[in-house]
Parts: C-alpha cells; sequence; structure tokens
C-alpha cells in the first residue's frame, strides 16, 4: 500500500502522523506568522500503521479524500489492464461464502463470485469493531479469524506494503493496480468511518477547537512500516557503508538484487568509485526524486498531482 498521512492542526492540539510536516498559523493578515503558533498547546504524533489517508480520514468533511477521486483513480484493473466486475475476497469474513455473492466476475482466466463490486465499501459495515475476528497472541491466520472464532477487535487479514509491490500498484499514477498487486485483493479498497470515533466527536461537540487536516502529506519512502518509522525521525534512509563490499550472496549479502558478480572487473571499478566519490545526502535525496520523476512517467509536477486513494 501506499500511505497518504494526514495531520490535525487545532487551537489546541496537533495530531499528525508518519510524515508530519512543518506546522504553519496565519497572522491576521492571512501570512504565516511564527507568533500564531504559541495557540498550539500539545503536539500528538499519530502514526498510521499500515493506513492510508483515506482508509482512516477520506469521508472527513471538505478533506481531499475519497469524493475527490475520480473513476478513473479507484476502478481496479488486472494484469491486462481490463477492469474488474467484482473485487475478489481472500479475508474468511469478506469472501463469498460466507457472504452471500451478488457479482460474478470473468474478467480473468479464474472466474470468481463475489459481495463486493469493484469500488470502495466500508470494512466496519461487515466487520465491527465487536467482532470477534483477531487472533489470538502468537497466531498467525494469514487470511484473518473467522468471526466467533478469535478475539474482539474487528480484524481483518494484512495487507501486503513493500518496496516493488507499492510502485507496481501506483502504476505510474493511475492507482488502479492495489487489488492486482495485493495478496489481500479486494481488501485494499476497503475503508473505515472513523467519524465514529472519540476523536471525530471531541473536534465536533459544542464549542470544539478549532482544527484543520493535512491531508497532502504522503509517506518518506516506499515499503513497509519501519522504514518509514526512520524517515519520520531522520527524513533519511539508513545508509549500508559496505554495500559494495558485500556483494556475494553470502548470509551478510543484504542486497535485494544482486548486478555485478563479485570480484569482476566491473565490481572492482564500482567499489573503486564508491570509495573515492563519497555520495552526499544531497545527492542521495536528488536521485530519489529523479527515480520517483521516472516512475511517474518523467514529470516531476504529476507526483503531487496523483494522491494514492485506497492502500
Amino acid at each position: 500500500m501506499f500511505f497518504r498521512l494526514a495531520a490535525l492542526v487545532a487551537s489546541t492540539a496537533v495530531i499528525g502522523t508518519a510524515q508530519v510536516g512543518p506546522v504553519y498559523a496565519n497572522s491576521g493578515e492571512g501570512h504565516p506568522g511564527p507568533g500564531q503558533l504559541r495557540q498550539i498547546n500539545h503536539i500528538v504524533v499519530i502514526y498510521q500503521e499500515n493506513h492510508s489517508f483515506d482508509n482512516l480520514f477520506g469521508n472527513w468533511e471538505d478533506v481531499n479524500g475519497r469524493s475527490a477521486a475520480s473513476a478513473a483513480h479507484t476502478l481496479q484493473v488486472n494484469q491486462a489492464g481490463v477492469a474488474f466486475n467484482c473485487l475478489k475476497q481472500v479475508d474468511v469474513n469478506l469472501a463469498s461464502p460466507p457472504l452471500t455473492a451478488t457479482c460474478n466476475d470473468a474478467t480473468t482466466a479464474t472466474p470468481f463470485a463475489s459481495a463486493f463490486k469493484n469500488a470502495p465499501f466500508t470494512i466496519d459495515a461487515v466487520i465491527p469493531t465487536s467482532a470477534t475476528t483477531c487472533p489470538a497472541p502468537g497466531v498467525f491466520a494469514a487470511n484473518g479469524v473467522a468471526n466467533g472464532k478469535g478475539l474482539p477487535g474487528g480484524c481483518t487479514r494484512d495487507i501486503v506494503h513493500r518496496f516493488y509491490q507499492e510502485q507496481y500498484q501506483l502504476n505510474d499514477g493511475r492507482m488502479n493496480r492495489y487489488t492486482t498487486g495485493s495478496d489481500a485483493v479486494g481488501l485494499t479498497q476497503g475503508y473505515y468511518d472513523s467519524t465514529a470515533l472519540p476523536i471525530y466527536a471531541y473536534l465536533h461537540q459544542e464549542d470544539h477547537p478549532d482544527y484543520a487536516i493535512s491531508d497532502n502529506y504522503f509517506q518518506g519512502a516506499f515499503g513497509g512500516s519501519f522504514l518509514n518509522h526512520q524517515w519520520l525521525i531522520a527524513a533519511a534512509t539508513p545508509v549500508w557503508p559496505k554495500a559494495s563490499v558485500v556483494n556475494d550472496g553470502s548470509a551478510n549479502d543484504l542486497h535485494s538484487v544482486r548486478h555485478v558478480q563479485k570480484g569482476s572487473a566491473r565490481e572492482e571499478r564500482r567499489m573503486e568509485r564508491a570509495e573515492t566519490v563519497p555520495v552526499s545526502l544531497d545527492q542521495r535525496e536528488q536521485q530519489r526524486l529523479d527515480e520517483l520523476r521516472m516512475l511517474f512517467g518523467g514529470h516531476p509536477q504529476r507526483l503531487e498531482d496523483h494522491s494514492a486513494r485506497q492502500g
């Protein structure tokens, strides 16, 4: 999944998520004024572990959420680029059975039936927080725990969130391969009604504090939570200084893909360059930006244009 992260700015609190950016307050003339920051009494950081912005906050009023997503950026397609008719489900509480199938899909070589059309859906309408679908400590359930056999909490199965899968799911900004690129398939289009949470009630009660929700923050890096924890604190990816040395396929070789044979002339030249031409942080950031530009078709402006939808 690709995470778009939220930050709530209130007169009494700032509630943010993994990539919390700078907080700006306006002066009386409508321009940023550092004096206005004194009106903020508390800063609370909430890390949205494995949840996108739309998954949790996409139905809050006046946000850049699900209602702002075009059909072209929500309709999911198969590997051939053909739109699914239904969303396949493998979570034991969302599959058919036990749910009654209302939709049939023959867009792939393996037809299936589902209770979900190809559209975002509310998870807690099917699996409420009271559902006993959470695994007991130490229990691994790849496709979740059947309701009535687990602990309360309304848990679902997990959704893959890895480096290559996330880029595949983005599909050059089309945002339409989340289902195809996930081991949880149709669950990627699920979301929660977080307006039922106490924080929503608090921010909408009588005499509530003024707040703004910053709905265009994104995770710092493709991949899982651990790397993004590091981006939250350091805004950088950890450096492996011996990457050019330990490239032999041994247990100490952490490369996911080996491009150069150890001991070859090409490897020796690369090692020599690594030792004589250190890469500064600015250069690394530029390299990452260039990679993202290539991912979005070489158009840097599209980095901001395409918001991650369901994740």
